[in-house]
Order: structure tokens, then C-alpha cells, then sequence
């Protein structure tokens, strides 16, 4: 019988941990999905030009929307060019950080073209709002982050 010496043990240990290395790197394969083509490509092109559009549309109005943090209330004020009751759409609140506190608003304008959120419904941190509003059939889109303290 052969002596066991630190030669043998050191092979050993190497073998081991490629072992594991490649059990692991197979388990993680098979496992992850990471697919980042998506199925139907060329409808989601269609969204992409359409947004795309709706950001050309809203940078050439004459007028842009305001938003502003006053006072612990966000402001939005829509173009004046535009009648109040003619503006939908919807404001979304995205929280970078965490996915769980996203909020959606309505629009819902006064005479003035304007709404208010109060930023008691949110957290503290960085927020990132994301409009989109339509005048009649013709769709418009902001996008700005803030900070709320």
C-alpha cells in the first residue's frame, strides 16, 4: 500500500474543486434563464418606434409639461395649448430601488391643467415619473426623476 503524502492530497483537492467549479457552472445553466431576444420581435420594434414617436411628438410641442416639487407636493402643469378636459392618461411612479412601492396615478387636471400628488404616499429617495397623456387620440409622453426628502 502506498503512503498518503501532500502530493496526493493537493491532486485530490484540485480535482475536487474543478469538480464543483464545472458542477456548478452546469446547475447555473440549465437553471438561469437569460434569453434576451424576445419572441415577437418585430411587434416590439412597433412599441419601441411608437414611443420613440410619442418623445418626438412631445418635444416639438410649443409648450412643455412642468414638474415640480413644492412644498411636499409634486406639481404637474400640461401645456396651456390644450383644454383640460381633453388631456387622459395616466402618471406612474417608478422607484428604482424597489419595484414594490411603484405607484399609478390618473390624470385628473383642475381648470388650470394642473394635478397634484402629495408625496406622503411616497417613500423618501429617488423616483423616476413617467407620463403618459393623450390630447384626443394623439399620445405624449415625460419622463423626470427626483428626489423626495
Amino acid at each position: 500500500m502506498k503512503k498518503f503524502n501532500w502530493g496526493t492530497g493537493i491532486t485530490i483537492v484540485i480535482i475536487l474543486f474543478l469538480i464543483i467549479s464545472i458542477g456548478q457552472v452546469l446547475v447555473i445553466h440549465y437553471l438561469v434563464d437569460y434569453d434576451l431576444v424576445v419572441e415577437e420581435y418585430y411587434e416590439e420594434e412597433i412599441k419601441y418606434q411608437d414611443q420613440i414617436d410619442k418623445l418626438e411628438r412631445t418635444k416639438n410641442l410649443p409648450e412643455q409639461l412642468q414638474i415640480k416639487l413644492v412644498n411636499k407636493v409634486i406639481e404637474f402643469t400640461f401645456p396651456s395649448i390644450f383644454e383640460s378636459e381633453s388631456i387622459t392618461g395616466a402618471i406612474n411612479f417608478y422607484k428604482p430601488s424597489d419595484d414594490l412601492l411603484d405607484k399609478v396615478q390618473t390624470i385628473k387636471l383642475n381648470k388650470e391643467n394642473k394635478t397634484f400628488t402629495d408625496t406622503k404616499q411616497l417613500t423618501t429617495g429617488l423616483w423616476r415619473v413617467k407620463v403618459e397623456w393623450n390630447v384626443d387620440t394623439i399620445k405624449y409622453y415625460n419622463e423626470e426623476s427626483f428626489m423626495v426628502p
